[in-house]
């Protein structure tokens, strides 16, 4: 079986390290505070919340989990906010009688399928969702069941409440949960510098609202012992360099490392018995190929211009606005590169970490290498 694993919720034993951060949203948590974690795509972010979410249950916490990227209007918040709450609770008749009666403007349906498995549904009682109603969805886990067990809710990919009327539903979600007593929040995304900007600008609803912690990348000797480890477990040998590189190709990124590591063991258990460059190489190749078709498709929307930056990222993230910069990547003005990067950014393609800039896939990067050779 193979030792690596990604693209889904990763659990022990392929769930490692983290322990300090973990410990850290814990103790802020059940300290009574409110957490935000700012963290790019494929660290990990989801993996390290469950695993926060068993630390917090086992201390007698209750936690809702919400992913904002399910939501596109205020009736899908309701829905899917409603379903969390009401999942976390347990799919009983008194629930569901909680439920209505707290929130007049919606009817809570509980069926079931033909395998017995409950199925939760709302009816909307009015034509337009109002304010009021909007407000007792969002007060219900402070109100459902007071007096007992804290809740902790998790909510994901925060920055796409944008989607939500802007700025009109971020100040209400935010005057709302500041009286909340009996329940502390976790903010997660992946759009760091929208997160950063909805936290940090003081004309923004959630400035101050909450402790930040940014997620980095994984310490690179645990990260070595790690693989080293795992390719072990099938008798594969792996050096401590080899391990590095490994590490080097996937951008430090830890799905990315799960996903070449686990090319590499496919190589490498049929065929040797211990790993080199060269085969995480052909294993890096391999994947370029696997998803050369959506590499190019997504090539081909940018701008001319923005492929032209892109390249020039490719070579270097740093100093992007310099004289230097523009001269040796023949770029045009600064303005018109901010423009560009902004919609790089935007797209999820390019991360900006103070001021450099690197690629969310390293694999997208080699790619675009591979069209400058």
């Amino acid at each position: 079986m193979n030792p690596f694993s990604y693209g889904t919720v990763v659990k022990e034993p392929y769930f490692f390290d983290r322990k300090e951060e973990t410990e850290r949203i814990v103790t802020t948590l059940t300290g009574g505070n409110n957490l935000v974690l700012y963290a790019p795509r494929r660290y990990g972010k989801t993996s390290l919340v469950m695993k926060v979410i068993e630390s917090l249950n086992s201390l007698g916490f209750a936690c809702i989990y919400f992913d904002f990227m399910t939501v596109y209007s205020r009736e899908s918040f309701i829905q899917v906010f409603s379903k969390a709450i009401f999942k976390q609770q347990g799919y009983t008749e008194k629930v569901m009688q909680s439920i209505a009666k707290l929130v007049k403007g919606i009817r809570p349906k509980l069926t079931f399928d033909q395998n017995g498995t409950p199925e939760f549904s709302l009816d909307f009682l009015e034509t337009k969702i109002s304010d009021k109603t909007l407000d007792s969805v969002i007060d219900l886990p402070d109100k459902l069941f007071p007096g007992k067990k804290r809740l902790i809710i998790i909510m994901d990919e925060f920055q796409d409440i944008d989607k939500l009327n802007g700025e009109n539903f971020e100040k209400l979600l935010r005057s709302k949960i500041q009286h909340h007593s009996n329940v502390n929040y976790l903010f997660l995304g992946s759009r760091t510098h929208i997160l950063q900007d909805m936290f940090n600008n003081k004309n923004r609803a959630f400035y101050n609202s909450a402790s930040a912690m940014n997620l980095g990348a994984l310490p690179k000797a645990e990260t070595i012992n790690f693989l080293i480890e795992r390719f072990s477990l099938s008798n594969i040998k792996l050096e401590e360099d080899t391990a590095s590189y490994l590490i080097e190709q996937s951008g430090n990124i830890p799905y990315y490392i799960q996903f070449l590591a686990s090319e590499v063991w496919q190589y490498t258990i049929n065929q040797k018995k211990i790993v080199d460059k060269e085969i995480i190489r052909l294993s890096s190749d391999k994947i370029i190929d696997l998803k050369s078709d959506y590499y190019i498709e997504l090539f081909d929307h940018l701008t001319p211009y923005q492929k032209k930056l892109l390249k020039a990222l490719a070579v270097s993230g740093k100093n992007v606005f310099s004289a230097e910069y523009a001269l040796t990547f023949r770029l045009s003005a600064g303005s018109t590169t901010q423009k560009a990067l902004s919609g790089l950014i935007n797209s999820g393609i390019i991360e900006k970490n103070e001021n450099d800039y690197s690629f969310d896939d390293p694999f997208f990067k080699q790619f675009i290498l591979r069209l400058t050779a």
